[in-house]
């Protein structure tokens, strides 16, 4: 097989200049991607309203409208809620037990005479860490709202004039090529909506079930703050492989440095790992991974890639992105392998 250097070099060229725009232009493209998810997401209840007889507009209007609505009361709720925790890590965590217990076991396990660590210089440090943790915590809260409420808008507006223009967009697309594709490119539009109504459908569906699990779980250990700490962790099970590690170890530190016992940190340890288990076991391959057609290795350069590129956002829209690529890969035939390569049947091929 004779590889051309020529070809070679410009694919090379364009992924690179690709790259370096999609990372410089995160400002525009964050959004026009969270958009064009959002668009397969409301795609159905605006076809449903105009069937109704409403206007293209008010159809639109609506369920943009009543999303907009929930996302506001929740993460208003949630963004006060996370602000009290920060704030009781000033006062309400039992710094003294915890210090305590650090400098016993680490003076039981140092040889005497070599080192020894006090108590009262262990818990001053805990004091001055939580302290450059905890108001931070709040500013970084309000700034990481303020940069939702601007990209969020941003990506309203772009989910409202796509789904406006959506025919004549679909049109324009679907006669790309000869009028004999016409047909193809229809089909696979389709094809793509139906792989952004799976996923964020499954989505929204894993994120209400883990909620209700750590909630139950936390609240029977008696967590203050249990819905928030529940609804942090079942969120950041958007990431894929760390979102739900992350989210769920916020609770157990929580646990350890504000209760004296110290078992019912020990307790929910053990109550995440059989959650996180039944999450990556059967909730998200059933639910949110049928859609996604990636196999792992796939699905993990998504992330990786996708962290490069836009940080958490790309975390967040390149395993759908990703999804949705291979969709179109497919129905090229020079790309017809890396169709393959990424897909989710690879593990079955001899």
């Amino acid at each position: 097989m004779k590889i051309s250097l020529q070809k070679t070099a410009y694919a090379l060229i364009v992924i690179v200049l690709g790259v370096l725009i999609l990372k410089q232009g995160g400002f525009l493209f964050i959004p026009l991607a969270f958009s064009f998810i959002g668009v397969s997401f409301y795609l159905r209840p605006v076809q449903w309203l105009e069937s109704k007889g409403f206007n293209s507009i008010l159809s639109i209007f609506i369920p943009l409208l009543i999303g907009s609505i929930i996302v506001f009361f929740v993460g208003y709720f949630m963004t006060s809620q996370i602000v009290q925790v920060a704030k009781s890590m000033d006062s309400d965590v039992n710094i003294e037990n915890a210090s305590e217990k650090i400098a016993e076991f680490f003076n039981d396990k140092v040889p005497p005479g070599m080192m020894s660590v006090d108590e009262e210089e262990v818990s001053e440090n805990m004091k001055n860490m939580l302290g450059d943790v905890g108001m931070p915590l709040v500013g970084g809260t309000f700034k990481a709202t303020g940069w939702v409420v601007s990209n969020g808008v941003l990506a309203l507006v772009f989910t409202f004039l796509i789904l406006l223009y959506r025919r004549g967009i679909a049109d324009v697309i679907t006669h790309l090529g000869s009028k004999t594709n016409a047909k193809e490119h229809t089909q696979l539009l389709l094809r793509l909506a139906k792989t952004g109504q799976q996923y964020m459908s499954g989505l929204g569906l894993l994120i209400v079930i883990l909620t209700t699990l750590y909630t139950i779980t936390f609240y029977a250990f008696g967590l203050e703050y249990s819905l928030v700490f529940a609804f942090i962790a079942a969120t950041l099970a958007i990431i894929p492989y760390i979102g739900t590690t992350l989210g769920a170890s916020l609770p157990v530190i929580y646990a350890y440095i504000s209760y004296d016992n110290h078992y019912i940190a020990l307790g929910l340890i053990g109550a995440i790992i059989l959650i996180q288990s039944l999450e990556g076991n059967f909730l998200t391959p059933k639910i949110v991974g049928g859609s996604m057609k990636l196999n792992p290795m796939a699905s993990l350069m998504a992330l990786v890639i996708g962290n490069y590129i836009w940080g958490l956002a790309g975390m967040i829209l390149f395993l759908p992105l990703a999804a949705m690529a291979r969709i179109v890969i497919k129905e090229i035939e020079p790309l017809k392998p890396l169709a393959e390569l990424s897909g989710d049947k690879i593990t079955n091929t001899e």
